[in-house]
């Protein structure tokens, strides 16, 4: 019997399900897989207006695009590497990916 992995793919500028390469080789390994987002203040240009409602309307479709393939996505905000760390050891992800 073949141990399933976990696997977590970090979502940065390009929220899409659609090629997407990261999720593709995550979902290859045939596993479970975690969608992750993280808002860090620190590493990021600040975010105006405009650019807070395209994210908040970027990250509702790729919520629903990943909901229809068995993926939940999660939100953190803060340091993008303390994020990874946190989720990775909560779902037990071996692996990890991003474009």
């Amino acid at each position: 019997m073949t141990e399933q992995v976990a696997t977590l793919v970090l979502f940065r500028a390009d929220l899409r399900v659609r090629d997407n390469a990261a999720l593709s080789k995550a979902i290859s390994h045939g596993g479970a897989v975690t969608a992750l987002f993280v808002l860090d203040d620190e590493a990021d240009r600040a975010h105006g207006g405009a650019s807070r409602w395209w994210l908040h309307h970027s990250l509702t479709a790729l919520t629903a695009d990943l909901s229809a393939v068995g993926i939940s996505l999660v939100l953190r905000r803060g340091s993008t590497f303390d994020a990874i760390k946190d989720v990775q050891s909560e779902i037990g992800a071996t692996q990890v990916y991003w474009n």
